[in-house]
């Protein structure tokens, strides 16, 4: 019943981007939030094959990019110097033309590959790691996105605002993981989905 599991799993992926939406930000924190279609990427990532995986990485990449990223409209010049504040960025004064559309599947295509490396311990139901491994994702991903557009722009600048929203962003992704690991899990043992574990173990009989 694999191909029942990935399809609920796309569903359940795509609703994510609508519920965001819904979601209000922390103002105290720089405007933090759950971000919670790549907290589900990553949880999901846990349960299912890499080729779906990777299949996952694209959608939450091409839709988050589509609807986060800047975009300057060639009618309109003066934009370039807008101060902007979008969900995904860590910092105002970014350079609205900096990066294209769908960087952002070759990051979640890299944290999620990570993520595969613990599958066992989601088939166990063991989740102490992976809720870590959650937080470490979202961590890297935005700081990546963070240092990709520094770099972009020719300069770094760490503001005390960035790191505290860098920080509640993460510590809310690892909030909401323990939720998600358990609807995963249960909705696989509905389904009779079962994690495989090939690709995690060497073989030395050569089988």
């Amino acid at each position: 019943m694999s191909f029942v599991y990935n399809f609920l799993v796309f569903g359940l992926l795509a609703l994510s981007f609508g519920m965001q939406e819904f979601i209000p930000a922390i103002a105290f924190a720089q405007y933090a939030r759950v971000l919670l279609p790549p907290v589900f990427f990553l949880s999901a990532s846990l349960s299912v094959t890499f080729p779906v995986m990777l299949i996952l990485a694209l959608f939450t990449g091409l839709v988050w990019d589509a609807r986060h990223l800047p975009y300057r409209p060639e009618k309109v010049p003066a934009l370039e110097a807008t101060e902007l504040v979008t969900e995904n960025h860590l910092e105002k004064n970014v350079n609205i033309t900096a990066m294209p559309v769908g960087y952002s599947i070759i990051l979640f295509g890299m944290i999620g590959a990570l993520m595969q490396g613990i599958r066992p311990l989601f088939r166990r139901g063991r989740w102490e790691l992976p809720v870590l491994m959650v937080g470490v994702g979202t961590f890297a991903w935005l700081l990546t996105e963070y240092l990709l557009l520094s770099f972009v722009r020719g300069s770094f600048a760490f503001q005390p605002g960035m790191w505290t929203k860098l920080v509640t962003n993460t510590l809310l992704a690892m909030l909401v993981s323990p939720l998600l690991l358990f609807l995963l899990h249960t909705l696989a043992r509905l389904v009779h989905h079962e994690v495989r574990n090939e690709g995690l173990a060497y073989r030395y009989n050569g089988r």
